[in-house]
């Protein structure tokens, strides 16, 4: 497994924990159990920032920058499908 791999496996199962980590927030059962949930929470989401960071830094994660053109058209895209 190389450092990309292994990096991209653990940012992913990172997003996952903080999204699962949501529903149990959603349904605690009382504020104690909350906020010792929101603390997990918190640290979850900087730990996937981080490690976000880091992938993008060492150019395991690209982003591409968009033409203006494009933006407009999946917006035209949305639009119609809205007025459906």
């Amino acid at each position: 497994m190389t450092d990309k791999e292994f990096l991209m496996d653990v940012l992913e199962m990172e997003k996952n924990m903080a999204v699962n980590m949501t529903y149990a927030l959603n349904e605690a059962s009382c504020d104690y159990l909350y906020k010792e949930l929101f603390k997990m929470f918190e640290a979850i989401s900087k730990t996937t920032k981080d490690l976000f960071t880091l992938a993008y830094d060492t150019g395991y994660y690209t982003l591409e920058e968009e033409t203006k053109s494009k933006i407009e058209k999946a917006i035209a895209s949305l639009d119609q499908e809205l007025s459906k």
